[in-house]
């Protein structure tokens, strides 16, 4: 007897081939089709799916540190997206492995949140979190997690210190992690010079991981940025995903197409290690505004930064580093509430309101909150849509659950968090009509899965992972905004993880049927 049958639902498997009409069963954590006609075998829950879609569940390929597992309905903002899948330990930085000099920063951010550190390795860390995973998780190993734990010194790599980090990461990736990530706008990534870079993506190739990066520059040095990642990727033999795609800051816009087809001359180049975006549907991005000041006030440790931004060049530096750059810093509000004075602001009105300069007014913010969240419209449509479009792309929220449903909140969501790929859908299938839903269901399913090498994921068919989801296209939306960035979206009726049902009938259930992926598992 099958667990589940879903019957009468327009069925898109996610591999971009035409959606029929068949009815789909679960037994256990398995999928079995049957073609129209077919006999079927009774079924404790019969779902009638009479004009909904129904696709494998989405696999979100950004999702940052991994951190929230810890805490309850730590993944409602995802579940409610379709999302059954989701990588983490972007843009550097991992929950693991935790080296040496990163123990005691590591146990203070536990402290801070309100989670227990109780691992070193990434096996501990997977032991850590089994049973508290209400979705399947995928892990990178961050570069910048590697270099805080095996560097005395942010700046400065010492002879043994790239050996012991490459170490490191063939234990992880050993371990289960599915590669490297690295964060170079970011310190202390942004310091590592090429060579470092591929010495260690080099041990992800090998283990036949991905490298993903968070280039080294989104705005003017944008071309030459996917260069470098471009070439890790032919030096090493990794797959390489370039994170969360932009040219940001107005004199930049319109570079996306001409990055994009860069992309495709490397993978007609190299088709047995193609390289691919991910990107959000959104036109501001989140990240914490000491990214716009200049790296060398973050090299003695963040600790340090108020220290060093009370210093009388400091502020000079700020200011000629955001002329160079024409920040438009009109469009960058502040998101963090640690500060009252300052949340909901954009750093241009409080500048106004202290009577003081652009300049003076970050290194102000910085000195009280190191870790000030902001929000900045910088992106143009144009160039999001073009790289929605590229037929390599993936949606991703870039988001973690942390610091969403953490006991101690850190400033607000970027709306993507809860909304990136009900908003995709909605804009590019429902009202623009750009993709149809065969090419959108696989551009967030079949594609990640296979570049991650998710065995048995990503798509529906018989034997694969019942990850599913059934959407209803007249009430899928979005309802996260910029103000109101913690609305959950709308649309999902029914999910199902491992053949677990996690939503029914738009409730979601208190379950946790996720696992770990590793490069290893295969369906059953």
């Amino acid at each position: 007897m099958l667990d589940f049958l879903i019957i009468n639902a327009s069925v898109c498997s996610g591999l971009q081939e035409p959606a029929r009409r068949a009815a789909v069963g679960i037994a256990g954590d398995q999928i079995v089709c049957f073609e129209a006609g077919a006999d079927r075998p009774p079924a404790q829950q019969v779902i009638d799916g009479t004009g909904m879609i129904l696709a494998p569940g989405f696999i979100d390929p950004h999702a940052s540190t991994g951190l929230g597992y810890f805490f309850p309905n730590a993944a409602d903002h995802k579940l409610y997206q379709g999302i059954t899948t989701e990588i983490f330990g972007n843009c550097g930085t991992s929950a693991a492995p935790i080296g040496p000099h990163l123990e005691a920063s590591m146990q203070q951010q536990a402290d801070a949140i309100g989670f227990r550190c109780d691992w070193k390795t990434t096996a501990e860390y997977f032991e850590r979190i089994a049973g508290r995973l209400p979705f399947n998780t995928g892990m990178l190993v961050g570069h910048s997690t590697l270099r805080h734990g095996h560097m005395d010194s942010r700046k400065a790599l010492k002879p043994g210190q790239l050996q012991t980090m490459q170490s490191a990461l063939r234990q992880a990736l050993d371990e289960g992690a599915l590669g490297f990530s690295t964060g170079l706008v970011y310190a202390p990534g942004c310091f590592a010079e090429l060579d470092e870079l591929v010495a260690l993506a080099r041990v992800a190739g090998e283990r036949g991981g991905i490298y993903a990066s968070h280039i080294r520059d989104e705005r003017n040095h944008l071309e030459a940025a996917v260069e470098e990642a471009l070439t890790i990727s032919e030096r090493t033999g990794a797959r390489t995903l370039i994170s969360h795609l932009k040219a940001a800051e107005r004199q930049n816009w319109g570079k996306v197409p001409k990055v994009l087809q860069r992309i495709e001359q490397f993978n007609a180049l190299h088709p047995e290690i193609p390289a691919a975006i991910d990107i959000y549907p959104y036109t501001a991005i989140s990240t914490k505004l000491r990214a716009f000041i200049p790296k060398q006030h973050l090299q003695d440790g963040i600790d340090k930064l108020a220290q060093r931004l009370r210093e009388p060049a400091a502020v000079q530096n700020i200011a000629r580093y955001i002329a160079e750059r024409n920040y438009d810093l009109a469009s960058m509000l502040i998101t963090s509430d640690e500060h009252p004075e300052y949340a909901g602001k954009t750093v241009a009105a409080i500048a106004r309101e202290q009577g003081t300069t652009p300049a003076q007014a970050i290194a102000d913010i910085l000195i009280k909150g190191s870790e000030t969240w902001i929000v900045y419209h910088c992106i143009n449509q144009d160039d999001v849509d073009a790289a929605v479009l590229w037929p390599h792309s993936m949606i991703c929220t870039d988001s973690w659950s942390y610091p969403i449903n953490a006991p101690k909140t850190i400033g607000h969501p970027h709306p993507r968090s809860f909304g990136a790929f009900t908003e995709y859908l909605h804009r590019y299938v429902l009202e623009l009509k750009a993709l149809s839903w065969e090419s959108a269901v696989h551009k967030i399913t079949q594609l990640p899965a296979q570049l991650f090498q998710l065995r048995g994921r990503g798509r529906i068919a018989d034997g694969c992972f019942a990850d599913l989801v059934l959407l209803n296209p007249n009430t899928l939306q979005a309802h996260a905004t910029y103000t109101s960035p913690r609305r959950l979206s709308t649309g999902v009726e029914y999910l199902w993880v491992n053949g677990r049902l996690m939503i029914e009938a738009r409730e979601i259930r208190r379950e946790n049927p996720g696992r770990v992926l590793t490069l290893t598992e295969d369906a059953a």
